[in-house]
């Protein structure tokens, strides 16, 4: 679809061919944001207000969630815009014309400012400036005489008796140095009696450059200005928590202060988080969120995300305290046991293992690597099968690999004259019965291979870590599978949490690992173990003081600017 959009100022002007602007999209998205194919800056204009799709000869007009869209004198969802016709898109009116033999595009649409309801921004300057307008004699002359009394006590005051070193000789060269440094810092200092703050350090590149930010007069500084260059920047929180409550309201500014110094001042009390958190059924009646209003006092148990389906990793969150929470990671591990390696250990191994032995942090010590069997498992689970041979060695890798290595070790021993005892499930052979004739190379191959997938992949070998799944009936015996594993670097993803800023306490300390018997929600501490020198805001005796944003991270960008559609908002998987 590629659609030529012609702007007409305002109602009974002409089109201005400067501002034509040809798009090839499928769909095209109107709005704000600095991702919509087609971006206008006017109020009255969500960030992501309505979508535009090609319907034949004419155009499916449909608004996004929490905008509408005016046909006529009626708000509708929706609308098919045929040549000829008009629908009117925040204070914009949009109607398509039949294109003409030069039209470099499939369909021509006009854009007009629509009279009524359309933002004026020197109208609302004038009628700002009216709230300090006053009856006064003679304005004009009381304007001139204060204008002379400014100039005069802020540039030329600041000018004449300003540091100047009445030491300086203009007879030298270093003396007039000094004398001009002295006049220049004078100067200086009086430009910054008209300076409302120090521009923060991340600004300062474009901070002498008053209107990339404040883009009218007398008009706060807009969302708008600050997505211009944070684009990519995540929203305040995950919106399928809250799909009914638009975090797209929320001013930039109300959080982050500019003019206040060097760093950007950042609002991040929990006096702020609370003010919405502590009742969000009130403006969100379909949250998932509870309540929160101080860690130490009022917070829920915290919610453990859990593998659902290890082939696909997705999760699902479950609270700690829930009986009913189930953890489908396809992985059959016990800490309990792996701490505890007297009973197996022989002359010359380990004494036992430690939570160091198969974890290692990553940089920055917000999770750890990934255990992989070659640096963690090998050493102890070295995947022999055969009592025989115990040098064999089965690969670490998929059930076929399994089964072709199995067939090469027992082809390599028929070829040797190596026999091995037929697997036999009869309890009792019948007297005097014959006894079967020795099996060929082949069939020794075939037997072996097949009574080894069975006890290797089901018990001894793959299955004492992996869970694994029969052969259907009918299937050879290679059918045997190890199901997919996924274990998720972090299982409480909604919060933060760094190890090496409690590296001075022992992993058992927070983890019951030595009585974990495999259940992720005995291993993840609850909120009573970090309570125990965690307080709220204000802090408690022998505890430190923790505010929300200790632990929870705004501006995910895994969330990213985004309009949500509440049908779509389901249970968040990271």
């Amino acid at each position: 679809m590629s659609t030529l959009f012609r702007f007409i100022p305002r109602v009974g002007a002409s089109i201005d061919p400067r501002q034509d602007r040809v798009i090839e999209e499928p769909s095209i998205i109107v709005g704000r944001a600095p991702d919509c194919g087609l971006r206008m800056k006017r109020d009255g204009l969500r960030y992501h207000h309505a979508v535009l799709r090609e319907d034949g000869a004419n155009i499916w007009v449909e608004a996004l969630p929490g905008a509408t869209l005016k046909k006529g004198t009626s708000e509708v969802p929706s609308s098919l815009l045929a040549v000829g016709d008009s629908i009117r898109i925040g204070p914009f009116i949009f109607t398509q014309v039949a294109p003409d033999e030069s039209t470099p595009a499939d369909h021509v649409v006009t854009v007009t400012a629509a009279e009524e309801g359309a933002f004026d921004e020197a109208a609302q300057a004038k009628s700002y400036m009216s709230r300090f307008d006053v009856t006064l004699p003679n304005i004009r002359l009381f304007a001139f005489a204060l204008s002379v009394v400014v100039f005069a006590l802020f540039f030329i005051v600041p000018i004449v008796f300003g540091p100047i070193h009445t030491a300086a000789s203009w007879t030298t060269k270093a003396g007039r140095t000094q004398a001009a440094l002295s006049v220049h810092e004078s100067i200086f200092h009086s430009a910054a009696l008209w300076n409302v703050g120090e521009i923060s350090g991340a600004h300062k590149a474009f901070g002498t450059n008053c209107a990339s930010c404040h883009e009218s007069a007398f008009v706060p500084v807009r969302s708008s200005s600050c997505l211009s260059c944070h684009q990519t920047i995540g929203q305040h929180a995950d919106p399928h928590m809250s799909p009914d409550a638009d975090l797209n309201k929320q001013r930039c500014e109300s959080c982050h202060h500019e003019h206040k110094g060097m760093t950007l001042a950042t609002r991040n009390d929990q006096a702020d988080c609370v003010s919405c958190h502590q009742d969000t059924k009130s403006y969100a009646p379909n949250t998932k969120l509870h309540d929160v209003r101080d860690f130490g006092s009022d917070h829920p148990e915290f919610s453990v995300s859990l593998v659902q389906d290890a082939a696909l990793h997705t999760v699902a969150r479950f609270p700690l305290d829930d009986k009913n929470a189930v953890d489908n990671s396809h992985l059959k591990f016990t800490h309990m046991t792996h701490l505890k390696l007297e009973k197996v250990k022989a002359a010359g191994a380990k004494v036992g293992s430690t939570c160091a032995t198969c974890h290692e942090e990553t940089p920055g010590g917000m999770v750890f690597k990934p255990v992989t069997y070659d640096k963690a498992c090998a050493e102890c689970h070295q995947l022999q099968f055969e009592p025989k041979h115990p040098e064999w060695r089965l690969p670490h890798g998929h059930p076929e690999d399994v089964a072709n290595r199995l067939r090469g070790y027992y082809s390599e021993a028929a070829l040797a004259n190596e026999t091995f005892p037929a697997p036999n499930s009869d309890i009792f052979a019948k007297p005097g019965a014959p006894l079967p004739p020795p099996p060929t190379g082949a069939e020794m191959v075939s037997a072996q291979t097949a009574n080894a997938m069975m006890s290797a992949i089901a018990r001894s070998a793959c299955g004492e870590c992996h869970v694994t799944q029969a052969p259907a009936a009918g299937e050879p015996a290679s059918a045997w599978k190890i199901l997919p594993v996924y274990v998720p670097d972090r299982f409480l993803p909604k919060a933060q949490f760094r190890h090496d800023k409690h590296a001075t306490m022992t992993c058992q300390g927070c983890h019951a690992a030595e009585t974990s018997d495999g259940g992720v929600t005995a291993l993840i501490p609850g909120i009573e173990t970090c309570r125990g020198c965690h307080a709220g805001e204000s802090g408690a005796p022998q505890r430190i003081a923790s505010r929300c944003v200790s632990c929870h991270v705004f501006h995910n960008p895994e969330h990213p600017i985004v309009e949500t559609r509440a049908t779509e908002a389901t249970e968040a998987t990271k």
